[in-house]
C-alpha cells in the first residue's frame, strides 16, 4: 500500500513543499500587511521580507520540480537533468506552461516586495497608500496565479470544473490561514498586548470565512478524488489523505484554543508567551500537513491527486 520514494520522488517532494512553502509566505505576508499589520515600519519590513523570501525559495523550487521532471524522463542520473534539449521539449508541453506561470507568479511577487522594501528603506517607513495597496495586490495576483497553475497542471486539467476550481480555492483558503502564523508570531513580539489582541480577534471572526472555504472545498475535491468512503482505509492514498485530516483536526483545535481562550485571557494574564507557544505548534502542524500533501502528489498518487 505504501512504499518509500526514490531519489527522484524525494527531489519532487523537496521541490513541492518549497512551492507550497513559498505560496504560502506570499499569502501569509500579504494579507497581514494588508488587513493585519500595527503599521509600524518594522512590522511592514518583516511582512514583505516574508514575501519576498517566499518568492526566491519558490522560483528556485519551481525550477528544481522542472529540472527533476527533465532528469526523471532522461533516466540518465543527475546529470540528465541538464539537458537542455529535453528542457526544450518539455517546455512545450503542458508541464512547461505550468513552469512559467509558477515562475511568473514568483518574480511578481518578489518584485513588488522588492519595490516596497527600497521604498521603505528610502522614505524612512512613509509609503503611499494607494502605492502599497497596488503592490499587495499585485502580491495577491500572484498567488491567484500560483492556485490556477494546481488547476491546469497535469490530470488536474481532465478533472470536472468543480473539481478543478475546488482545487483552487482549496489551495488559496489554507495559504491564507496557515500563511498568517508566522507574520502573528512576530508581531506578538513587537506590539502592545491590547493592539495584538484586537488584531487576532479580528483575525479570528474572519478566519470564520476562510475555513468555511477551506472545507467546502476540501469536500468536493474529496467527492472527486475517492470513489467511496471507503477508499479511505483501503488505498494508500486515502490512508495519507486520513493522516492529512487528523493533522488538519489537531490545528483546528489549537486555533480554537487560541480564539475562545488565549486570545480573551491575554490582557488578564498580562503574557504572551502561551499565545507564542500555540502558534509556534500550529506551526510545526501545518509542516507537517505540508510535507503529507506533498507526499500525496508525488508519491502515493497520481498528479490528479494534487491538493
Amino acid at each position: 500500500m505504501f512504499s518509500l520514494p526514490d531519489n527522484w520522488e524525494m527531489a519532487s517532494l523537496l521541490a513541492k513543499l518549497l512551492l507550497y512553502f513559498a505560496a504560502f509566505s506570499i499569502a501569509g505576508g500579504s494579507l497581514a500587511a494588508l488587513r493585519y499589520s500595527n503599521g509600524s515600519r518594522a512590522t511592514l519590513f518583516s511582512n514583505f521580507s516574508t514575501v519576498f523570501v517566499g518568492a526566491v525559495v519558490g522560483f528556485h523550487g519551481v525550477l528544481l520540480g522542472f529540472l527533476v521532471q527533465v532528469g526523471l524522463i532522461n533516466d540518465s542520473g543527475v546529470g540528465g537533468m541538464f539537458d537542455w534539449g529535453m528542457a526544450s521539449i518539455l517546455l512545450d508541453t503542458s508541464l512547461g506552461d505550468v513552469t512559467l506561470f509558477r515562475l511568473l507568479a514568483f518574480i511578481l511577487a518578489g518584485g513588488a516586495s522588492v519595490v516596497f522594501l527600497k521604498k521603505l528603506q528610502y522614505t524612512d517607513g512613509k509609503l503611499s497608500v494607494l502605492l502599497a495597496r497596488f503592490l499587495v495586490t499585485i502580491q495577491f495576483a500572484a498567488l491567484i496565479i500560483l492556485a490556477f497553475s494546481h488547476r491546469v497542471s497535469g490530470h488536474v486539467s481532465v478533472l470536472s470544473i468543480v473539481a478543478q476550481t475546488s482545487i483552487m480555492l482549496h489551495f488559496i483558503a489554507f495559504a491564507l490561514w496557515i500563511g498568517c502564523l508566522y507574520p502573528f508570531l512576530q508581531l506578538s513580539k513587537s506590539t502592545s498586548l491590547e493592539i495584538l489582541q484586537k488584531t487576532l480577534k479580528r483575525f479570528g471572526d474572519n478566519a470564520i470565512a476562510i475555513l468555511s472555504i477551506l472545507f467546502l472545498a476540501g469536500i468536493l475535491m474529496s467527492w472527486e478524488l475517492l470513489d467511496s468512503p471507503f477508499d479511505l482505509i483501503n488505498t494508500g492514498y486515502g490512508v495519507v489523505l486520513l493522516v492529512k485530516l487528523v493533522l488538519v483536526a489537531a490545528i483546528l483545535a489549537v486555533a480554537a484554543i487560541n480564539k475562545l481562550v488565549l486570545v480573551p485571557s491575554m490582557l488578564a494574564s498580562v503574557s504572551i508567551s502561551r499565545l507564542q507557544t500555540s502558534i509556534r505548534v500550529e506551526l510545526a502542524i501545518a509542516l507537517a500537513i505540508l510535507i503529507v500533501t506533498s507526499y500525496l502528489s508525488t508519491v502515493v498518487g497520481p498528479a490528479s491527486h494534487q491538493m
